[in-house]
């Protein structure tokens, strides 16, 4: 048995000092500190002065995901290894149907992928259409543990967007199998006229990704996903939300008792648009765009209510040297996304709780507990609980540093949060009882992560 003892053990109510016991892969009890008889414990860690957390879940990145001529930086050993550095214990990748195809042998593909992971995995499936194939492997799909899947609103012209038809159709599926549907919601009409427009008038700066992709598009389709939500009820879950608009129509929507749930992510709560004005501006392409100052200041007062329940980190970054090349000077043509799957603590809590905008106990909800709860994993996980799995995160909040790309642990060369000041580092992750980082190094083994059997109760 393991002991940690003298931290201050972090949940969604609040801080404890207290110690903690691990057997095997489970947390086997929490106490008062020296209230604990440890006799038969084999090794003691000392966690005074830090934070003794859940182990993080981040339920949105795109491992290994092919793209616009190109493939995502990080792979199953280089993701998860980063994402430990990061305080994660559980990540969710995507695996995207092929278009008529089967999503069931796609899945069968990644648990090949992720032979080599270092923490716990899951994946949800990215839906192309509403076809026959799809309605019937979606029941099988959520009784073998996969009970989240994910469409568009946008992206038609490379077969991703689905209708209102296929989209009720969908609803009707979620609501029969006890599933959740995820929509990445920009109405791709307007997207689609913008960029004809800058193009035509010779704008081809990294700033007019943003100008073509409004906060109007993102309100508008999730806008229209609510009103499919009146005709069909059933679990859905706004990605990677970017405006002020769009939070207060969730909100409102979730106030007439609708089944909606939201992320935002971490480069949407720091980062704003004139980022794509900057020397690197190509770089700091993602979809939705990067927002205005006022859209950051709303959604973390949305985080800090509630109305936003998780922030995740949408890894889904390809290497500069291919941004640059297939982008070539245009906007429309750049590989969107960002690389975050480390740093999404350290902003979180640099940002989040040292700038006093939400407590630690907010952290620990936003990053850890929401997520299990609304994918199908908690109180397995996202908690420090008696019988749970042994995903622990000890950060000490004392060190002070300034983040760069060679003082993190991704597989590349751009830090969309190159030059923060960040308070605190993550010491040591445990996951499932065994450590992945110990004293701020990996000692974790490739391949010892699991896939998490998942069940949707919302």
């Amino acid at each position: 048995m393991k002991l940690f003892r003298g931290g201050d053990i972090v949940s969604a109510a609040g801080l404890t000092r207290a110690d903690l016991i691990v057997e095997g892969e489970k947390i086997q009890a929490i106490g008062a500190p020296g209230s604990i008889d440890t006799r038969a414990v084999d090794e003691v860690i000392d966690a005074s002065g830090t934070f003794v957390m859940p182990g993080l879940i981040d339920p949105h990145l795109h491992l290994n995901s092919p793209f616009m001529g190109t493939t995502t930086v990080h792979d199953y050993p280089r993701g998860t290894a980063a994402a430990a550095f990061g305080g994660v214990t559980t990540i969710i990748d995507f695996s995207t149907q092929p278009k008529g195809g089967s999503l069931l042998a796609n899945i069968a593909q990644k648990e090949e992928e992720a032979r080599d992971a270092y923490i716990d995995w899951s994946v949800s499936g990215i839906l192309l259409d509403a076809g026959p194939q799809t309605l019937a492997e979606l029941p099988q799909l959520v009784s073998a543990g996969f009970p989240t899947y994910k469409c568009f609103t946008t992206y038609k012209h490379s077969g991703r967007l689905m209708d209102d038809e296929g989209m009720l159709t969908l609803l009707e599926a979620t609501s029969r199998n006890q599933g959740m549907l995820m929509v990445h919601c920009e109405n791709d009409t307007i997207i689609e006229r913008r960029v004809r427009m800058e193009i035509q008038a010779g704008h081809f700066a990294p700033i007019f990704h943003a100008r073509s992709r409004p906060a109007s598009a993102e309100v508008i389709a999730i806008r229209r996903v609510i009103d499919l939500m009146r005709e069909v009820p059933a679990p859905v879950y706004i990605v990677h939300v970017s405006s002020a608009q769009s939070v207060a129509l969730i909100e409102e929507a979730r106030s007439e008792g609708l089944p909606i749930h939201c992320e935002t992510c971490t480069h949407y709560l720091a980062l704003t648009e004139s980022r794509l004005e900057g020397p690197q501006g190509q770089l700091y392409i993602c979809s939705p765009p990067l927002r205005e100052q006022k859209d950051v200041d709303r959604l973390w007062r949305a985080v800090a209510s509630g109305s936003v329940e998780v922030v995740s980190s949408d890894d889904a970054g390809v290497s500069p040297e291919d941004n640059y090349r297939i982008g070539a000077g245009r906007f429309d043509k750049v590989p969107s996304g960002l690389s975050g799957i480390e740093s999404r603590l350290a902003i979180l809590y640099s940002e989040g709780v040292a700038r006093q905008r939400i407590g630690l106990a907010k952290l620990v909800e936003l990053a850890a507990q929401n997520p299990a709860r609304l994918f199908g994993m908690y109180p397995q996980k996202g908690i420090l609980a008696p019988g749970s799995d042994a995903d622990i995160l000890v950060y000490d909040p004392s060190p002070e540093w300034t983040m760069t790309a060679k003082d993190l642990h991704m597989n590349t060369n751009f830090c969309a949060f190159d030059g923060w000041k960040i308070k605190g580092r993550v010491r040591s992750v445990m996951s499932r009882g065994s450590f992945v980082i110990r004293d701020g190094r990996l000692v974790g083994k490739a391949g010892a992560g699991k896939r998490v059997f998942r069940r949707i109760s919302l």
